[in-house]
């Protein structure tokens, strides 16, 4: 065997199968020894102007919330969320089939062949990790140092190709929510011809051009090696700390270039099928906030229940330093069904918010206990002795 003592992996020989490799994790650095590596620590200046921008956006989202909800009548809300009844349960079933949709997708970008037991292996790593991302501030970079760790040692693999299965997986659920946003836009314009409006020429276009910037985009990314690319870029910065972190990493980043490449060109079905897992996700999303309108009585196009998870998606990376948008999701959800014409819409805004807080408030602690299993798991892997030990 040889041994990469950058990341202290043991590379089998060929002929050696699968199940006889033992990966070591122990030098992969915790997240903030990667955040110190990324960047310098910033002035006084700059974080103050980071605290005072994020303090702004919370006052207007604020703002917005008083007076969307200022004037509700709690005793309405309770009234038909009673109404809902055992109904309630009904809106469970999209974000289940979501999760498997998008686990699905996840699973294919991962080396190697595709069976049951690799999702779900794989599926701790992308319910837990999801939990941490819509559950923390800024969760995004705990959650994403951690995914490829929990993949790799999940289907003992390398921590490059972790990094890379996760790459993929990123970089698919993004083409996916560009499709799911052209996908709503094509929708909406349908609904609004139904209703007598006219479809413009720009009504059509805006989803083509989406589309073609999608494929294109995609196509970009798994043609070359774009991650060394990147470094060979970012290297340019005159910052002796810097430099040493970029060549201290450039060797596994061009494993990760490889193992992508690898992927895109011989196994382009599971590209394909990876794609469309995601999209699939993503209307299962949408569908959701389409059901829960519908058994709170309120008759609205699918169209219309996509567009408020596409806005909300938006809104999601915008407000990433707040813990799954609270404040600005709900200041969009209020809006759009206020703008639905629906009758009182303050009340069933208020309705609706509760039903999908206290789905994602489950999902969130469903992603925690599978952190959980997955870290004692990994406990008691590392007190049983190697075979040969």
């Amino acid at each position: 065997m040889c041994h990469l003592k950058e990341r202290n992996i043991i590379i089998p020989p060929v002929e050696q199968k699968p199940d006889d490799i033992h990966f070591v994790y122990d030098d992969v650095p915790s997240v903030t020894e990667v955040r110190d590596a990324v960047h310098a620590a910033p002035s006084s200046s700059r974080k103050a102007a980071g605290i005072i921008l994020k303090l702004l956006a919370v006052g207007m989202i604020a703002f917005i919330l008083w007076h969307q909800f200022a004037d509700v009548k709690i005793d309405v809300v309770l009234g038909l969320l009673d109404r809902v009844g055992f109904a309630v349960f009904l809106v469970l079933i999209p974000p289940t089939l979501e999760l498997f949709a998008e686990t699905l997708g996840l699973a294919l970008c991962v080396p190697g062949s595709l069976s049951v037991m690799r999702i779900i292996k794989v599926l701790p790593a992308r319910i837990g990790c999801d939990a941490l991302i819509n559950s923390l501030p800024a969760g995004v970079v705990p959650a994403e140092t951690l995914r490829p760790v929990m993949i790799g040692r999940a289907c003992r693999l390398p921590i490059e190709d972790g990094v890379a299965a996760t790459l993929m997986g990123k970089i698919n659920m993004a083409a996916g929510e560009g499709l799911f946003i052209a996908i709503t836009m094509v929708l909406v314009a349908i609904g609004g011809h139904a209703y007598g409006g006219a479809l413009s020429g720009s009504t059509v276009m805006i989803p083509v051009i989406v589309l073609a910037l999608v494929f294109a985009g995609v196509a970009y990314i798994y043609s070359g090696a774009r991650i060394t690319q990147i470094i060979s870029l970012l290297k340019r910065i005159a910052w002796e700390r810097w430099r040493r972190f970029l060549s201290g990493i450039e060797l596994g980043a061009g494993r990760i270039d490889a193992t992508i490449l690898h992927f895109a060109r011989r196994d382009r079905i599971s590209v394909f099928a990876s794609l469309a897992s995601f999209v699939i996700g993503w209307v299962l999303l949408g569908s959701e906030s389409f059901l829960i309108l519908r058994i709170l009585g309120e008759h609205v196009t699918l169209g219309q229940g996509l567009l408020m998870e596409g806005t909300v998606s938006i809104l999601r990376i915008a407000f990433f330093f707040i813990p799954s948008a609270f404040g600005a999701a709900e200041a969009a959800y209020a809006s759009l069904i206020t703008a639905y014409g629906v009758a009182n819409p303050a009340a069933v805004a208020l309705a609706f918010i509760a039903i999908k807080r206290s789905q994602e408030l489950l999902w969130m602690g469903l992603g925690y206990l599978a952190l959980l299993v997955s870290g004692r798991r990994k406990t008691t892997e590392a007190l049983l002795p190697r075979e040969g030990a």
